[in-house]
């Protein structure tokens, strides 16, 4: 099929659909999670170990080796389909050598500081958890190659439904573990996680084997050359893109370490906080992204570069129209969010305000972390990956300035370090789109600027609305109150978690589209209502 705009919406909608599975059991297991354990300071220090055992994942798994792979693979598709499927058997061979190989040496490392290193009982807990979870790295990044081909073959649902079995294993070691002491539960719940990345990648296996043996894959297991030519001409782009995705990984180990220091229970109050921030971005930037890359490949193969400026303002234009009403609602729901989704068991009301403002300080840079995932597929499609990768180093200084600033100097919470991830997220944004435009010249047009500004006006009205609202209905406002260094008191009760929450939502929702139907913000309302409710009116 000829790629189009439709073709990318379509892609994007399976992806789409699979990933909201996935996001609602993965908002499911932290549910549990918060509930079970709530933000104790264990909880913090396996969420910690978490982050740095996976920290080579978005390099060997989602990130770097996937947006090498993908370009590469279509080229090679392109002339010979049979040889590219040799290169993937090749890649995935010599990736799961090189980890097997650094696993092994991670965990030789982290078994000898526990054993002679002076550390403290946190660092200590968090060196054993780290230790305990780094085999799962292995299967995690198997299952983001074996992502990479589904993508590459326009099958988008599998990738994106497969962390379903990763959750689920999850939660049903919460659910047999939450009768202990967090101290006693988090090695159990370490050693689950290696299930639960096994479960994820087997999911993909069997299309990814339908897929191959389409390309013949009887005669190529006889062939798999861990350094083939192919591979070896991967080892550039890889390894510039290493350094992107590298820093940007150094960036969120750096992160928790902050936050760390910043407030014993700050690695949860981020985790927690960046769940739900993530949750449009994964449901839609991302999804966005996975479906742009192959396209956007293709066009520039072609040598079509009106149809590359196309899909890329296209992208632009769908991904600002959703997510700068969900950045307002972020600032004026998220109390009410996080308080319904965690507040309650172990989850405290100074729980429900140190994530509230966490929340509030990612929402800051929702609208520059999807555009970055646009954008860095523009720049991969020609095989340019010097630029993003130094714009995320540069972004890497800049976060790291700014915490060492907010944390260590001026002696800030946890909520600080968000704020140096959103405010390090534009800088990214600004640094690749200048970029961009010098190489392409204008990819926007002034009609996308006058569409994002009747966006960013008919949410300021929703998000106004919902002031209104509290100070009407529900006689004042959490975020005011927090704002002011105070914390409210919470309902626990879920039938009044539910009600504040509903009745916010809707006048937010009811009050966005009735301000976009009145000055007919058409990208607001080709993203938010079916085509088929569209042709009535609009």
């Amino acid at each position: 099929m000829q790629d189009s705009t439709h073709t990318i919406v379509s892609s994007a909608k399976r992806f789409f659909s699979g990933t909201m599975l996935s996001r609602l059991t993965g908002m499911l297991r932290d549910m549990a999670l918060a509930f079970a354990f709530g933000t104790q300071d264990s909880l913090a220090a396996f969420l910690t170990a978490f982050r740095l055992s996976h920290l080579l994942r978005r390099i060997f798994g989602e990130g770097a080796l996937q947006t090498a792979f993908i370009p590469h693979f279509e080229e090679l598709r392109k002339d010979d389909a049979g040889r590219a499927c040799r290169f993937f058997c090749d890649l995935t061979a010599s990736l799961a050598a090189l980890l097997s190989t650094l696993i092994v040496l991670a965990m030789l490392i982290l078994g000898g500081l526990l054993w002679q290193g002076n550390l403290s009982p946190g660092n200590r807990e968090i060196t054993f958890l780290t230790l305990v979870m780094m085999p799962s790295l292995l299967f995690i990044c198997l299952y983001g190659m074996n992502a990479s081909l589904l993508q590459c073959e326009k099958s988008y649902f599998t990738p994106s439904v497969a962390p379903v079995a990763f959750n689920g294993v999850w939660l049903v070691a919460i659910g047999c573990l939450a009768h202990l002491q967090a101290t006693n539960a988090m090695p159990w719940l370490a050693c689950a996680i290696i299930a639960a990345c096994f479960g994820q990648w087997l999911i993909t296996v069997p299309k990814t084997l339908a897929i191959l043996r389409r390309y013949g894959l009887a005669e190529m297991r006889s062939k798999v050359n861990l350094y083939s030519a192919d591979v070896r001409r991967l080892g550039k782009p890889l390894l510039l893109a290493v350094i992107g995705v590298g820093a940007a990984q150094i960036n969120n180990a750096l992160d928790t370490i902050f936050a760390r220091y910043a407030d014993a229970e700050g690695p949860a109050f981020l985790w927690y906080s960046i769940r739900v921030q993530q949750l449009p971005l994964a449901l839609f930037g991302i999804a966005i992204s996975g479906a742009l890359l192959p396209p956007l490949s293709r066009a520039i193969k072609s040598q079509d570069l009106p149809k590359y400026r196309h899909f890329l303002e296209f992208a632009l234009s769908r991904s600002i129209a959703l997510m700068l009403p969900i950045t307002l609602a972020f600032l004026v729901l998220g109390d009410s969010c996080i308080n319904f989704i965690y507040g309650r068991g172990g989850f405290s009301d100074q729980s429900t305000l140190g994530t509230t403002q966490c929340l509030w300080a990612y929402g800051l840079g929702l609208i520059p972390m999807t555009l970055v995932l646009i954008l860095a597929p523009a720049f991969y499609a020609q095989n340019n990956y010097h630029t993003p990768s130094t714009a995320s180093v540069i972004c890497m200084g800049v976060n790291v300035f700014l915490n060492a600033l907010l944390v260590t100097v001026f002696g800030l919470g946890a909520a600080s370090v968000a704020l140096a991830t959103s405010a390090s997220a534009w800088i990214n944004f600004f640094l690749l789109a200048i970029a961009l435009r010098r190489d392409i010249g204008t990819f926007t047009s002034r009609i996308l600027w006058i569409n994002v500004g009747k966006v960013l006006a008919v949410s300021l009205i929703a998000a106004l609305s919902v002031v209104a609202l509290d100070s009407l209905v529900f006689q004042g406002n959490n975020a005011w109150l927090m704002l002011q260094g105070k914390t409210p008191a919470f309902a626990h009760h879920f039938l009044e978690q539910t009600l504040h929450l509903s009745v916010q939502a809707l006048c937010f929702g009811t009050t966005l589209l009735a301000a976009a139907w009145l000055f007919k913000v058409h990208d607001l309302l080709h993203t938010l209502i079916p085509k088929s409710i569209q042709n009535l009116d609009f």
